[in-house]
């Protein structure tokens, strides 16, 4: 059993970039996921504020924009 995915470039560009960084795309899903993982730790000894709420979420928009850029995953290109 085959399929086979054609595109009609350049018009569906946006639809082949998507395709081709499939897997891609699900590892960054996945290491995204296991960022809880890395506050916990990176937290797991300090009493909370808000100071540390607002640290933690800095450390969550950092990191994801990093694990997005080890998976060679530009947004711009995959959303309209």
């Amino acid at each position: 059993m085959k399929a086979i995915l054609e595109f009609n470039l350049p018009d569906d560009q946006m639809e082949f970039n998507r395709v081709n960084q499939s897997l891609d795309m699900a590892c960054a899903l996945f290491d995204i996921l296991q960022l809880r993982k890395e506050l916990e730790r990176k937290y797991e000894s300090i009493a909370y504020n808000s100071a540390d709420i607002f640290d933690g979420i800095q450390f969550m928009a950092e990191r994801i924009g990093e694990i997005l850029e080890e998976h060679n995953i530009n947004i711009d290109k995959l959303i309209e």
